[in-house]
């Protein structure tokens, strides 16, 4: 026991990482905000939601897949949608950095967890179960949320509205249990983007 709980606090050690992995790095004027920030907002979400709309879903299990989703970036850094978005990093790369940051968590773990984390992080990533289908589309919802409150002035000008606007559109299409939840965070862009001056095209309200 006293060896597993050594490897569980070498683990801890990594995951801590997080508290200082920033997102949203190469959007300059956005503020910025830590991968455990988000994580820990997701994972509040992913109960507190699912128990209003009273899913059919295992909440707890949703909840750890919330907690590991993001948990390879405490090796490889983040790397955020808007550089994906603008081909300056490719989507494969991404993920085969993150398959290999994987494998060096599991390895640091007792066998029996390291195997669990491992195995919620993949459904996460395949997007094989309704809890991992929910907690991918909380995700973009989660960054809506954080969006709507960094307000207009972050967002760069009119050359990532596109993305904003319809960034969680194709994962809330897969759980549309959360339509109900996207509609309130495209209402609150959508009053920054009036702020901003920025284009709303009549594509952006469908859900």
């Amino acid at each position: 026991m006293k060896k597993n709980l050594i490897k569980i606090f070498d683990f801890l050690d990594t995951a801590g990482n997080l508290k200082k992995t920033i997102r949203y790095k190469s959007a300059h004027k956005m503020p910025k905000e830590s991968v455990a920030d988000h994580t820990w907002r997701l994972a509040l979400m992913s109960f507190v939601i699912a128990e209003e709309l009273e899913l059919k879903i295992n909440i707890t299990k949703a909840m750890e897949i919330a907690l590991v989703h993001d948990l390879a970036e405490a090796i490889t850094d983040d790397i955020d949608a808007l550089l994906i978005y603008n081909k300056k990093f490719s989507l494969e790369k991404k993920q085969k950095m993150e398959d290999e940051a994987m494998k060096k968590i599991k390895s640091i773990l007792p066998i029996k967890i390291g195997n669990k984390i491992i195995k919620l992080w993949r459904e996460y990533v395949d997007q094989s179960s309704s809890e991992a289908k929910y907690v991918y589309a909380l995700d973009k919802i989660e960054a809506l949320t954080y969006l709507s409150e960094t307000g207009y002035k972050s967002y760069g000008g009119n050359n990532h509205t596109g993305l904003i606007a319809t960034y969680a559109d194709k994962a809330v299409a897969d759980f549309k249990e959360l339509k109900p939840v996207l509609r309130i965070l495209k209402d609150k862009i959508k009053k920054e983007y009036k702020k901003g001056k920025f284009e709303w095209k009549k594509e952006y309200d469908k859900i």
